[in-house]
């Protein structure tokens, strides 16, 4: 099997589905606790073992939609080193909500144990693969 055309393939994969998981990751970062920019960033950089990371113009884009939305809140505070006041971003009534059903609906299914039995297999597989 050519490695090369492997990679290169789960790379355009991988482009792909963290575009489509980046509203999931900030809407969870916040949830947690609200925070500012570059703590959701460093959120979904530690979660993620620094698998997930996003781009700042990405970020604020997302947060400006999830804004306009209604499923986020902004309020702003001043910086503990006395710079310019920081936005800091927390999940609203509806914000909760929207979240919740996106993980009963297309989280909550992954960890099931069937699912958890294939993703075993799957590891499996990958590392007898790598290792012949």
């Amino acid at each position: 099997m050519d490695e090369a055309i492997v990679e290169r393939l789960v790379l355009e994969w991988d482009d792909v589905y963290k575009k489509g998981q980046l509203s999931f990751w900030v809407l969870l970062a916040i949830y947690e606790k609200r925070k500012y920019a570059v703590e959701i960033t460093e959120f979904m950089k530690e979660v993620s073992n620094g698998d997930f990371e996003v781009k700042e113009q990405s970020l604020y884009r997302a947060l400006r939609r999830f804004k306009s939305m209604g499923l986020v809140t902004i309020s702003e505070e001043d910086s503990p080193n006395s710079g310019p006041k920081r936005k800091y971003y927390g999940l609203s009534a509806i914000g909760i909500a929207v979240l919740k059903e996106f993980t009963v609906r297309n989280i909550k299914p992954l960890n099931t144990p069937k699912i958890i039995s294939l993703l075993h297999a799957v590891e499996s597989e990958a590392i007898n693969y790598e290792n012949n």
